[in-house]
């Protein structure tokens, strides 16, 4: 794979961690409204380890959905033939804005340890910082490190309270 291909695709597997840290941390942000379909256990405040837990395990997934939805779009470049704009914008749209939505229901679900909401709430606050600058410019993804400004400092402040999946960006593996 050419090298040009794969820092844009470890870009993209940085956007998928960050976003993922800081959407593992909106799990403060959900309703009080009861879920019928949502276990008891995590309608009520999580300790900290099963938080985490649960915060990475959703992380996993949707960074595997990140990179699986990436590589359907752009595996297939030849070369050093870097994404163009318009197909940037087309996955952004299409499959990574939804993937983020759709952790950020399932997140929400979850509860913060007692004491931990503040730290949460920062989090939570660049990571939806991070989500709008990527709607609102879905050609981040294609410049720099491919990981829209707030997503990164949610990634290193998730990394910081210790989510081990959602505060590192995965490097892919070697071939």
């Amino acid at each position: 794979m050419s090298q040009t291909r794969c820092m844009w695709l470890k870009g993209l597997n940085g956007v998928a961690a960050m976003a993922t840290a800081s959407i593992a941390l909106m799990a403060a942000c959900g309703d009080d409204s009861e879920n019928e379909t949502t276990p008891p256990e995590v309608l009520s405040s999580l300790t900290r380890g099963d938080f985490v837990d649960r915060a990475d395990r959703i992380c996993v997934q949707g960074r595997k959905q990140l990179i699986l939805t990436g590589n359907r779009y752009f595996g297939g470049l030849p070369g050093e033939t870097k994404p163009s704009d318009a197909a940037v914008i087309k996955f952004a749209n299409r499959e990574a804005i939804p993937i983020l939505r759709s952790q950020y229901g399932r997140l929400r679900e979850l509860r913060p340890p007692p004491g931990d909401e503040r730290k949460i709430n920062r989090i939570l606050d660049l990571a939806d910082l991070g989500i709008r600058q990527l709607q609102s410019d879905p050609t981040l993804l294609n410049r720099a490190s491919g990981v829209p400004p707030g997503l990164q400092r949610a990634r290193h402040q998730a990394f910081l309270y210790g989510l081990g999946a959602c505060g590192e960006p995965i490097q892919r593996p070697a071939r």
